[in-house]
């Protein structure tokens, strides 16, 4: 491994996290500059499949737009490997978590990602992202649990003083 190939290594890993956050801040039009046009995907083992970026937007814009849904999406232990000159793939795993206000709901999982890179004009996009569970559980939240910060809803702030409790 040459340190170009680490360099090329870590523009993809900065890649991932990007894609990840603008998807975990709704910020969809960020997120579109990730992918390349032809970018495919497969959420969900294949539940959830999608063969263009197009189509891969329209889906998340419907599926996650909600405020009250609000998620976070952590990748680690990246392998990832230079295939060709401009080509590159990459398995991650991930750990998400899913709190629907609206639903009542929270959805804890794990899975691993496998993705595929193309770098056009010397920037690395994501041609392929797709993940298969390890696991997934669904929880009823408690009537009297309560969210004290949101990105939106707050403005990110804890409405609870430092050092107080919500008792």
């Amino acid at each position: 491994m040459t340190l170009d190939d680490l360099t090329q290594i870590r523009a993809i890993e900065q890649l991932k996290y990007r894609y990840l956050r603008f998807l975990d801040l709704k910020q969809f039009d960020d997120l579109e500059n990730t992918l390349t046009p032809d970018a495919t995907a497969s959420y969900g083992g294949g539940a959830y499949a999608f063969d263009s970026r197009d189509s891969i937007l329209a889906f998340l814009r419907e599926s996650m737009t909600r405020e009250e849904m609000l998620t976070s999406h952590k990748v680690h232990h990246p392998e990832i490997e230079i295939t060709a000159q401009d080509e590159a793939e990459g398995t991650w795993a991930l750990e998400d978590k899913i709190v629907d206000t609206g639903f009542g709901i929270t959805i804890t999982g794990a899975a691993y990602y496998h993705d595929k890179y193309r770098r056009i004009d010397g920037i690395w996009y994501i041609s392929h992202t797709g993940y298969k569970r390890v696991y997934e559980e669904i929880q009823p939240r408690p009537a009297d649990l309560s969210l004290t910060a949101s990105w939106w809803g707050t403005n990110g702030r804890s409405r609870i003083p430092a050092g107080q409790s919500d008792d």
